[in-house]
């Protein structure tokens, strides 16, 4: 055997002793009362406040302590809360009013109970790996999940020390299982078998995830790529949508899947946007961003001005690792920068003659997960509606969806489903749906109606006929044709 299947070996044995005790655990915490588990959610707010000091050094991030407490420890405590308070009415099961039936069916009762999975593969990202994965989990756990955790690398500490505050706050610790970070421990849990699969990542990882689903049918839940785009109405106010596009490109060094990538404008608006983005980002510090992404930063650069792009601002490195948050003028939709997901503080503006165009070149965008649109509030919510988007904010961009009411998800090339807010802890459970046979009238079984053609035009008339005056007539002529 050689060092790769050794490795490979040792992964699997690990998480298949961390699935066992996964599922082990997860019946008994199903079994435990709704009022338990949501107190140990709860909980969890106060044992992240404790620890934050711990938490906050455990996420390597290019970012300042006060960053990642307000962008990954204060929304996580936040979902914690919003989660506990709300989740017991979100998770209640519920009935349909009989009266809104199918009456020609007989009396019917149909209830609807949320449950739980099972046991739930959580594939974690990089870039926020406290809040997104963090908030995944309490949800999971929440709707009775058990939870498997592959953080992403570099990500390990800040993963566990997150499990031991769930821990403490009062879950199970068998019911949470970080498993290692390498690729091979995450395709060995699909290939064990899990129940569920909620992926944070690339549109390249999510196709070589589904890919293994495939076989076994295993549904998943697919948060990815973004190229989000900022519409800056007429009368929009400009340094506030400066100010907004520049925090939201420096923000964890441009790591950010909703960061603003394309930047539609009108040409009345161009060039004094374009001056107060200058100003914004001219003293902007530079940032140490991954091989990958800096290569693919600095070609999308290099082939957007050879195709007449050109550089508002630009990056003056000491290093060359190091690269400057950039804004590209004079774009032009097709070309490569305005059609991809990159993780660099990267922003085009594109000059359209109004937000119709706007909308329609948006819409040929193959990502769709966000976008912020700047301008009176009427005006930016009915382009709001126009926008094919997972989530849209109006006169802000990223901050807003850090709420814990707010659910996520994109369209198209960004995935399906939602994490976050009360549908991603819907989406952490699989309906079942009971439907009670209730009375004695089983029309079915009675051949004078479920046979007699005639006799069911007349009720297909009484109760879908066009007229009232023809629904009564064959409301009479059914009442008739079971009068012995």
């Amino acid at each position: 055997m050689n060092q790769s299947s050794e490795v490979t070996s040792n992964t699997e044995t690990i998480v298949t002793k961390a699935r066992k005790a996964a599922i082990d655990a997860q019946s008994k915490w199903w079994n435990t009362t709704s009022r338990d588990r949501f107190r140990a959610i709860f909980a969890i707010a106060a044992e992240l406040a404790q620890h934050s000091d711990e938490l906050v050094a455990a996420v390597e991030r290019t970012a300042t302590p006060a960053e990642i407490l307000t962008s990954e420890v204060f929304p996580l405590a936040d979902a914690c809360k919003f989660t506990a308070k709300h989740g017991p009415r979100i998770l209640a099961p519920y009935s349909h009013q009989t009266l809104l039936g199918s009456w020609w069916m007989g009396r019917i009762g149909v209830s609807v109970r949320p449950e739980p999975w099972g046991l739930v593969l959580i594939l974690a990202p990089w870039n926020y790996p406290l809040f997104l994965a963090g908030v995944q989990m309490i949800q999971a756990v929440a709707a009775g999940n058990a939870v498997l955790v592959k953080p992403s690398p570099g990500c390990e500490r800040v993963t566990l020390l997150f499990r031991d505050c769930m821990t403490a706050a009062g879950i199970p610790k068998e019911l949470v299982q970080v498993l290692p970070s390498d690729v091979e421990a995450g395709e060995a849990a699909i290939r064990l078998g899990v129940d569920k699969v909620v992926l944070t990542g690339s549109v390249g990882t999510g196709r070589q995830v589904l890919h293994m689903l495939a076989d076994e049918l295993t549904p998943s839940t697919m948060e990815l790529s973004g190229c989000d785009a900022v519409f800056i109405l007429p009368q929009a106010d400009l340094k506030r949508a400066a100010k907004s596009i520049a925090f939201a490109l420096k923000m964890n060094g441009g790591a950010t899947c909703i960061a603003p990538r394309r930047i539609f404008v009108t040409a009345a608006n161009k060039a004094a946007l374009c001056d107060l983005l200058n100003e914004e980002l001219n003293a902007a510090a530079q940032i140490v961003l991954r091989p990958q992404i800096l290569a693919q930063a600095r070609e999308l650069i290099s082939a957007a001005v050879a195709g007449g792009a050109r550089l508002l601002t630009e990056s003056h490195p000491d290093r060359i690792e190091n690269f400057s948050p950039t804004v590209l003028v004079d774009v032009q939709p097709k070309m490569r920068v305005a059609q991809a997901d990159v993780f660099a503080p990267l922003a085009s503006v594109i000059q359209v003659a109004d937000m119709t165009e706007a909308v329609r070149i948006d819409a040929n965008c193959p990502y769709h997960l966000g976008a912020s649109v700047f301008g009176p509030e009427p005006h930016a919510s009915y382009w709001a509606e126009q926008i094919q988007a997972g989530c849209v904010t109006l006169n802000d961009t990223l901050i807003p969806t850090a709420d814990p009411r707010v659910s996520f998800g994109g369209r198209g090339h960004s995935g399906w489903g939602v994490t976050r807010g009360p549908e991603g802890l819907l989406e952490m459970t699989r309906l079942k749906v009971i439907c009670e046979r209730r009375g004695h009238w089983m029309p079915h079984f009675d051949r004078k109606v479920a046979g007699n053609q005639s006799v069911l035009t007349h009720l297909l008339k009484f109760f879908h006929g066009r007229t009232l005056s023809e629904r009564i007539r064959n409301g009479l002529a059914f009442i008739r044709s079971q009068t012995p």
